[in-house]
């Protein structure tokens, strides 16, 4: 019990602070205090969750179309219409929160792991701290790493390294943490602390393992060589990746003690109205009579429908989408998922593809969309079968590839990692844009979708789109760095939407 306690007074910090940190341990973060590790260990974990799950997980998920806006509330258009701003709070806070609460207390017990030889907690920190920073580049591209953290030095400028650079050395630290000896490490001084993996040291070198895998793929099309050889290796070692989920879990149904999404979307806003099931998710799922449609969505009517994206504005005289279309099955208590055996299998079904490795692409494939259905509760019955709706296919590296990502794509729908699904989907163009945007009209898709010719699962640019058909790619460069960091300057010269539209450094 003493795990619940722990994060429960972390999340009423978090929420009660007006969102803007879960644990100030220090007035400073780069002037800190004598804090036990372990307790600094839990507040760090749990800010970096409370992003990913509300802020990135909401944005996300409108952008990889599993949610769209209900037509009588306008809480989310923003991300309908692709105009979010760099002093948005889904641009700025999170990457405030990011900064200045989960990475900056992170930081702090990193350095004493180091400097303690205390190699399971540095193998703990290292992970989390190359799993934001990640997120960081594929959202924001060019962002400080080497000198964050170092106003105690004297600067308060921070450098901004690219992508690449950032990439390169969160996948350095992984190595460098994997290499280290932890038999000496003390498992029950943080095993009541580590609110994801209990500090069971193989877990987190599989979830290390696992993360540098993401890192391999993400980049591979753009530095093939390295990345394909990075890979070969890290397969034929054998290597352990996850055989359980990385996940925050006991929260309550309680003010200030819920998911961090229920608490931000639900709970605060004190509706349940805002979110409804995307119609490019459900037509999907339907057309495939995939049985954790049920899992993830409530029915409306008996049915669940989904609603085009950008219909936010149909007035409430033609329908009122929260008396028939479906809202996602949100509880105060459901998981935070940072990464799933989903997905850590379906990521080695990719890579083994780009090996050239058919078979054993479709062995982790199968396994990572049988995963998927056991942790939802769902009977995936003969679905991988041959003939079957989700049977991997025989030949074509295009349409295999495209049954790995869509894989993915509904597997992140669960757990708030719609983020991971917009990044895959810039990364990959998998869910591929549809062909017939023009004749889909905004409300619900017809029941015959042949009349229109639209392909299930196909994207719909918004019907409240502003940026000319094109999709965005990132979020804006946050206020927060643009107004305080004299480094970042190259930022300001661009507006909002060009912002949006730039490449991060693996999408060139």
């Amino acid at each position: 019990m003493k795990r619940i306690s722990i994060i429960f007074s972390f999340i009423g910090i978090f929420f009660l602070s007006g969102c803007e940190k879960y644990l100030d341990v220090n007035k400073d973060p780069n002037y800190p205090t004598d804090v036990e590790d372990y307790l600094s260990l839990p507040a760090a974990q749990v800010s970096v969750a409370s992003v990913f799950s509300a802020e990135y997980s909401i944005v996300g998920s409108f952008w990889s179309q599993h949610w769209a806006q209900n037509n009588t509330s306008s809480q989310y258009k923003t991300f309908e219409t692709y105009t979010l701003s760099s002093n948005d709070g889904f641009v700025d806070n999170s990457y405030f929160e990011l900064y200045s609460g989960g990475l900056s207390d992170n930081e702090i017990i990193h350095r004493k792991a180091r400097e303690e030889k205390n190699w399971g907690l540095y193998l703990m920190t290292s992970t989390l701290k190359a799993f934001t920073f990640q997120y960081l580049v594929d959202l924001y591209d060019n962002v400080p790493y080497t000198e964050a953290f170092k106003a105690e030095e004297g600067i308060l400028n921070p450098a901004i390294n690219t992508g690449q650079e950032i990439y390169d050395s969160i996948y350095y630290l992984l190595n460098e943490a994997l290499s280290k000896d932890f038999a000496e490490f003390n498992i029950e001084r943080y095993r009541n602390y580590d609110l994801l993996l209990g500090a069971e040291i193989e877990e987190w070198q599989a979830f290390a393992n696992t993360l540098k895998l993401r890192i391999l793929l993400r980049q591979y099309n753009v530095r093939t060589d390295f990345a394909r050889t990075e890979i070969d290796s890290l397969l034929s070692r054998e290597t352990a990746f996850l055989s359980s989920d990385v996940a925050l879990t006991n929260f309550l149904d309680e003010d200030s003690k819920s998911n961090p999404l229920y608490e931000t979307d639900q709970r605060q806003l004190n509706t349940k109205n805002n979110i409804r099931a995307n119609a490019t998710f459900v037509s999907y799922l339907k057309a495939n009579k995939d049985p954790r449609m049920s899992l993830l969505f409530n029915k409306v009517g008996g049915d669940i429908i989904g609603m085009v994206t950008g219909s936010y504005e149909v007035p409430s005289t033609e329908f009122v989408a929260t008396d028939i279309i479906a809202n996602p099955k949100f509880t105060a208590t459901m998981p935070v998922y940072f990464m799933t055996v989903a997905e850590s299998e379906l990521l080695q079904a990719e890579a083994y593809l780009r090996l050239g490795k058919v078979e054993e692409a479709k062995e982790h494939y199968d396994a990572g969309v049988e995963s998927s259905f056991e942790r939802m509760e769902a009977d995936m019955g003969t679905l991988i079968d041959e003939g079957g709706a989700y049977f991997f296919p025989s030949s074509n590296f295009g349409a295999q590839l495209e049954a790995i990502i869509m894989q993915k794509w509904v597997d992140a729908a669960d757990g708030q990692r719609g983020i991971e699904s917009f990044i895959e989907q810039v990364r990959t163009g998998i869910p591929k844009l549809s062909a017939v945007n023009a004749s889909i009209s905004v409300g619900v898709l017809p029941s015959n979708l042949s009349t229109i010719g639209y392909i299930p699962g196909t994207l719909i640019y918004s019907k409240k789109g502003s940026t000319g058909g094109r999709f965005p790619v990132r979020l804006p460069y946050p206020d927060s760095e643009l107004n305080f960091n004299s480094n970042a300057a190259v930022y300001k010269d661009l507006s909002d939407a060009d912002v949006m539209q730039t490449k991060v450094w693996w999408n060139k």
